[in-house]
């Protein structure tokens, strides 16, 4: 930086943020208002004409308005040196809210997307065309608010001839539409283009094409497909697949048409998002137990029953839902579905079903038997009982069976079959494009969920239940007590906790803890990166799954007893008894929290109106 550590008379430079070809962005304190600010500082080098050019966009763009838009405070120029002060936005790039899970993450990354589409629908509707859009210009706070920022190229109806091109560059060719690429007419669908590749970096990892060298790169977004997101990240599901691609069109009228439809379109796929997370156990493929919705107030809870049940319901059976729905299996009496109104039928089964099953295209469960059942028909047949629940993603549904094998199902097509040491009585997890499942034997396998190879196996002792996964943690719950965190970026624990009895109740993940029960009947919040207890409160022995939404923690004990914390604090909000031994876990939903006891009575637990 050189002597200027004051600028302005009022911004002190604190430390250095970034640097380009033109300027330098700096963290600096304001010292007249007493906030934190970014100022970037042209070098003294930038040519005058540039310099000037420079000044009379800035001073265009600090007209615009809107949240999602990093707001321009100042102008001025120090020493010679031509500079802007803006909004501090400390979160980081887009694409750290990826890759893309399904779950909270996942719900997260589409809620910043469409702060983007949205903001892109306000800066087309005043003119501008950005033409820059890359995944350092698109910044997220901490609460993951996306802000557009870095406006270098954008393109002002109504400038002057020249204002907007800089001389230094034409956009960044990771993310450059093609028709930008090759010099054609540029319109606001190349914004759409641009954040479609922004957005297939976050939800893959990786932008959609590479090379040795811009030109080579700027070639494959001319005449090359890219490959589908979801075969590279078997969590993002078809919609969310179809609709980057459509971004990623080659002609401009083939991409949606306005950043405003495109919102419109993204909007209900996140709703879709939202659905998936009850169609199979624990909240989803992440199993993270986290639900996108449940009550607010839970202290005002009226409980009603819905339906009884023909059937014991018996652990480690839960209830999963799509459209008012409810599915759970009811022992020998097979699958039990519970209609909107209360109504129950009946899908058949060999034997036993206590696996939790699966929407996914149809209705999915399994039994005792082995049998695989879509809608009441055997769709193949495992070489022993199956008490895990099934999963689905990249078009297959996955499915744990005691003969220690995880089938891969491609409709009725057996994919492939991994072979693990020991039974698996719990269901795989999917998180950061890889499957988790683990055995009895102590053995937690690692597999690529294309072809069922194992990339590595992890030894942490017997495992009944769901390994949650949410915030770059994977948790590795054992039967004997013992959790350890596990980083998967690493592959090192990061702590172990001990509950210090028996643990049959897959934990749940949110708001940086860890919610753990077992057999010592006592409830515990832990930090999910230090392993810290936070709070803890007597519970009572607990079987089922924990489950949160909205903030609330709910849990249910073998005793009978239902109840409700506040996620963060342990504060108790509600509670309720006398509901018969509870070994399935609560299910939050819109229309309130589903409870169902092992003699077969269904309660739902919602807010009056």
């Amino acid at each position: 930086m050189g002597p200027v550590k004051r600028i302005g008379g009022r911004y002190r430079l604190q430390a250095p943020l970034g640097q380009g070809g033109m300027a330098e962005v700096w963290r600096a304190l304001d010292e007249r208002l007493d906030r934190p600010v970014a100022v970037k500082l042209l070098f003294s080098h930038v040519r005058p004409a540039d310099r000037a050019r420079f000044a009379r966009e800035i001073q265009a763009l600090a007209r615009l308005s809107h949240p999602g838009v990093v707001p321009i405070y100042d102008l001025g120029e120090e020493e010679g040196r031509l500079y802007f002060v803006m909004e501090l936005v400390e979160g980081g790039p887009f694409d750290r809210l990826g890759p893309f899970e399904e779950g909270v993450e996942g719900r997260r990354l589409l809620a910043a997307a469409l702060e983007v589409l949205d903001t892109l629908a306000y800066l087309h509707q005043k003119g501008v065309i950005h033409r820059d859009l890359t995944p350092a210009n698109i910044l997220t706070t901490p609460e993951g608010h996306a802000k557009v920022m870095d406006f270098g190229l954008a393109y002002l109806e109504g400038a002057e001839p020249g204002l907007t091109r800089t001389g230094y560059t034409l956009g960044t060719p990771l993310y450059m539409a093609p028709e930008q690429a090759t010099g054609g007419e540029l319109t606001p669908a190349v914004d759409l283009y641009s954040f479609g590749a922004v957005l297939y970096r976050a939800l893959v990892g990786a932008p959609p094409f590479g090379g040795e060298h811009d030109q080579a790169i700027l070639y494959k977004h001319v005449y090359q497909a890219p490959e589908p997101p979801e075969a590279r990240n078997p969590a993002v599901f078809p919609g969310l697949s179809r609709f980057v691609l459509d971004l990623l069109a080659k002609r401009p009228e083939e991409r949606p048409k306005s950043a405003r439809l495109a919102r419109r379109r993204l909007r209900r796929l996140a709703r879709e998002l939202e659905a998936r997370a009850y169609r199979a156990a624990r909240g989803g493929a992440s199993r993270s137990g986290h639900y996108p919705e449940g009550p607010l107030a839970p202290e005002a809870l009226a409980r009603e029953e819905v339906a009884r049940l023909e059937g014991e319901v018996a652990w480690p059976a839960e209830p999963v839902g799509e459209g008012g729905r409810l599915a759970i299996g009811a022992g020998r009496r097979g699958l039990a579905v519970v209609e909107p109104g209360g109504t129950v039928r009946y899908l058949p089964a060999e034997d036993e079903v206590t696996a939790p099953a699966l929407f996914a295209g149809g209705l999915y469960y399994a039994g005792w038997d082995g049998g695989v059942y879509r809608e009441g028909r055997r769709v193949h047949a495992a070489r022993a009982e199956i008490t895990g629940s099934l999963l689905e993603a990249g078009g297959r549904v996955f499915v744990p069976s005691r003969d220690g094998r995880l089938y891969a199902l491609e409709g009725e097509r057996l994919a492939w079959a991994f072979e693990a040491e020991g039974h698996l009585s719990s269901g795989a997890t999917l998180y950061r494009g890889l499957l988790w499942v683990a055995s009895e034997s102590g053995w937690v396998y690692v597999l690529d969920p294309v072809s069922g190879k194992l990339r590595y196996k992890v030894e942490a002792g017997p495992i009944h239940v769901h390994l949650p996964a949410a915030e770059g943690v994977v948790l590795l719950p054992t039967w004997p007590g013992e959790v350890h965190a596990f980083d998967p970026a690493s592959r090192e624990t990061l702590w172990t906790f001990d509950l210090e009895g028996e643990l049959w109740a897959s934990p749940a993940v949110g708001y940086g803890l860890a919610f753990l029960a077992g057999w010592n009947g006592v409830l515990y919040a832990v930090d999910l990166k230090k392993g810290d207890e936070v709070w803890s409160a007597e519970v009572g022995r607990v079987t089922a799954g924990l489950s949160l939404a909205a903030g609330v923690l709910y849990v249910a004990s073998e005793a009978g007893r239902f109840f409700a914390f506040d996620a963060r604090s342990g504060a108790l909000r509600y509670q309720a008894s006398g509901l018969g031994e509870l070994q399935s876990p609560p299910l939050p939903t819109p229309e309130g929290v589903y409870l169902v006891g092992l003699e077969g009575r269904v309660w739902r637990f919602f807010e009056p109106e």
